[in-house]
C-alpha cells in the first residue's frame, strides 16, 4: 500500500508541475525574491532589472508600488511559486505569490534566457489575483 501511495503522490506532483517549478525557476527571479526578503524592495528591483530592456521605465514605478504595498501589508516574509509557463525554449512567464505579514500579493515575471543568463523583460504585481493570474488558475 505504501508503494502505491508513493507512486500516486509522485504522479500528482509531476502532473501539477510542482517538481518542475522548483527546478526551472529562473535564477534572476529567485535572486530578486530572496533579495527582497533579506534586503528590501530596492535591492530586489535592482536584481530583477539588471541588464533588462525595461530598467529605465520600471524602476521608479515599481519602487513606489512596493512602498504602497508594504505600508498596507507589512514586511515580506516569503513567496510561493505558482506556475512557470514556457513560451518556447528561451522565454517564460512565472507566476508567484509574494507573502507579506498581512496578506498575499500576486505577480508575474516574463523572463528571457540568452547567452547563459536570464533577463526580466516584464513584470506586474497586484493585490488582486484576477489582475495577475490567468483564468485557468482561478477556476479551481
Amino acid at each position: 500500500m505504501r508503494a502505491f501511495a508513493f507512486v500516486v503522490l509522485t504522479s500528482l506532483l509531476a502532473a501539477s508541475g510542482l517538481r518542475a517549478q522548483a527546478l526551472k525557476l529562473p535564477p534572476i527571479i529567485r535572486g530578486g525574491l530572496d533579495a527582497y526578503k533579506q534586503g528590501g524592495a530596492a535591492i530586489a528591483i535592482a536584481t530583477w532589472l539588471k541588464d533588462s530592456p525595461i530598467a529605465n521605465e520600471s524602476t521608479g514605478g515599481a519602487q513606489a508600488g512596493f512602498e504602497r504595498i508594504e505600508s498596507a501589508y507589512g514586511h515580506v516574509i516569503g513567496y510561493d511559486v505558482l506556475q512557470i509557463v514556457p513560451f518556447g525554449p528561451h522565454a517564460s512567464r512565472t507566476y508567484v505569490t509574494i507573502l507579506y505579514e498581512k496578506g498575499p500579493v500576486y505577480a508575474w515575471f516574463d523572463c528571457y534566457d540568452a547567452n547563459e543568463r536570464s533577463i526580466i523583460t516584464g513584470f506586474l504585481f497586484n493585490t488582486k489575483p484576477d489582475a495577475i493570474l490567468p483564468p485557468a488558475m482561478l477556476a479551481h
